[in-house]
């Protein structure tokens, strides 16, 4: 149960920092650099793949309560 805690505020903090990351990038005509936009998909990686290790131990958790 502490490690789900702990994912959640890491995916939590992983999308915050995702989000920040894009505002400050983001040029006058509302785009980011290439360079950018590989930074960026990293990041959102990063935030899916904490939610999918989420999703998985949630289900362990519901297997043992069974």
């Amino acid at each position: 149960m502490n490690q789900i805690i702990q994912l959640r505020e890491r995916r939590a903090k992983a999308w915050a920092d995702a989000k920040a990351f894009l505002d400050s990038k983001r040029g006058d005509d509302g785009l980011i650099s290439a360079e950018d936009t590989a930074i960026y998909d990293k990041m959102e990686a990063e935030v899916i793949n904490l939610g999918k290790e989420i999703e998985r131990l949630e289900r362990q958790q519901a297997i043992d309560f069974e």
